[in-house]
């Protein structure tokens, strides 16, 4: 009778600074043409928060469980709801605990995903004496995922439903549930729309960053914040750097007539999604440990 050959666990990739694992599966899922999975998404707007601010609690980025939470739940009026919404999100945030004091925050980056695809959504109150709004950055504005767009009007409502319970005193009016479609660049097929997200939020993260003069920033990054805040940036694929893209300075002269603060939110140009893919891997290899299982299963 021959004995059965044990059989190792799956590898398994367990980040160093915060508490997540990854799995060889979320690694094939960069390879071009898969879908990103969720892990991958989550993991990288972790490493964001961490890379960026990691002792500024202005910067939250919401986890994808808690955003899933937001774009699902049906939205209702009544108090009740609203209670058990925010009982439930204030549960699935125990790590992080970012949506109890709303008023500290700043910007708030939030994956949705919804009617098959995934989008950026970003919260913003910059300045305490206008209301906040919702800017949506979608990859995918000419496809016929109608329903897409309501899923960020979910989340948007829901989102200012917890923040209104977690303190009754934050002023909510209907001009704050204006989504305001950001142009940005546009993926060309069915499969890219995670990895889209991903370079969406570090576009955004890092000009933040460089503005805030925080993060652990290239020196590129410096020596643009050093000569204009309202600098456009175009990433670049970095082949020596193990976890940064580029940035190089487009159309100064123009950039000098557009408000600095609107122009650090505008996305013209990306990185081709399969770069970005390799730049994702790159920084899983860079910020894990890979582990195996120490026992075998016959």
């Amino acid at each position: 009778m021959a004995i059965p050959q044990a059989r190792l666990p799956p590898r398994s990739l367990s980040c160093k600074d915060f508490p997540m694992t990854l799995s060889e599966t979320d690694l094939d899922a960069l390879s071009p043409g898969e879908w990103v999975t969720d892990d991958v998404i989550d993991f990288y707007f972790r490493y964001l928060k961490h890379r960026y601010f990691p002792n500024n609690k202005k910067y939250v980025y919401i986890p994808v469980n808690l955003a899933n939470l937001l774009t699902e739940r049906a939205v209702e009026s009544t108090s009740r709801y609203i209670r058990d919404l925010a009982s439930d999100a204030n549960a699935l945030d125990y790590e992080t605990q970012c949506l109890r004091k709303p008023k500290n925050i700043k910007v708030a980056f939030l994956p949705i995903f919804g009617d098959g695809h995934w989008s950026l959504l970003v919260y913003r109150w910059e300045h305490r004496s206008q209301l906040p709004e919702f800017l949506h950055f979608n990859s995918y504005l000419n496809s016929t995922r109608a329903n897409h767009t309501q899923c960020a009007r979910t989340a948007l409502i829901n989102l200012l439903y917890v923040f209104r319970a977690n303190d009754p005193e934050m002023t909510i009016s209907k001009e704050s549930y204006k989504l305001v479609v950001k142009s940005c660049p546009q993926q060309t097929n069915g499969n890219d729309c995670g990895v889209f997200v991903c370079m969406y939020a570090y576009v955004l993260s890092s000009r933040l960053a460089a503005k805030e003069g925080e993060g652990k920033m290239s020196a590129i990054h410096a020596m643009l914040k050093r000569f204009s805040s309202s600098s456009q940036a175009t990433p670049a694929s970095d082949r020596s750097g193990a976890d940064r893209l580029l940035f190089s300075v487009k159309n100064a002269n123009k950039d000098k007539i557009e408000d600095p603060e609107e122009t650090a939110w505008k996305i013209k140009d990306a990185l081709q999604p399969d770069d970005m893919r390799d730049y994702l891997i790159k920084v899983i290899h860079r910020a894990t440990v890979s582990t195996k299982g120490h026992s075998a299963s016959l």
